[in-house]
């Protein structure tokens, strides 16, 4: 039985797919052969997350994932998927093109549930363009004005 939600759900379906389409490019797969970028397909991702031995269904509010190389995102994406929350997925690539792609992957995620402000805010903080090697992993240098307020007047 169709219901509004399963078409909804079919249409994002859809329109990920036509936004994968376009990512997964020609001009894309040549800067693949060029940079030797690897992508995990979603198949893959799947069977990976299942073999770890987290409760999918009891996801602790501060349990944290991060993906050093997330490319296109399609691990964040999955644990989106599974119920992680936005603040505690964390992605780095090298790539600014497929940190926005993981940016706009997510944002369809969460559009739904949260505020496009809030969205934002993770992402800029969480999703970083950054060299996986050298990149210092402190995630909190992304404050906003509010909070750097508030840790001024901490100081005092």
């Amino acid at each position: 039985m169709l219901t509004e939600n399963t078409l909804d759900d079919e249409n994002a379906e859809n329109e990920q797919n036509e936004q994968n389409e376009h990512f997964y490019s020609e001009d894309r797969d040549d800067r693949v052969k060029e940079t030797a970028e690897v992508f995990t397909p979603d198949w893959l991702v799947q069977e990976m997350l299942d073999s770890l031995s987290t409760d999918w269904d009891n996801i602790p509010d501060d349990e944290t994932f991060i993906d050093p190389t997330c490319g296109s995102g399609n691990f964040l994406v999955a644990l989106a998927k599974r119920g992680v929350l936005l603040k505690n997925i964390y992605g780095v690539d090298l790539m600014e093109d497929n940190i926005q792609m993981t940016k706009d992957r997510l944002t369809q995620c969460y559009k739904d549930s949260m505020s496009p402000e809030d969205i934002e805010f993770h992402l800029n903080r969480n999703i970083i363009c950054s060299d996986a090697l050298t990149y210092h992993y402190e995630f909190w240098w992304y404050k906003t004005e509010l909070e750097k307020e508030e840790e001024f007047y901490d100081e005092w």
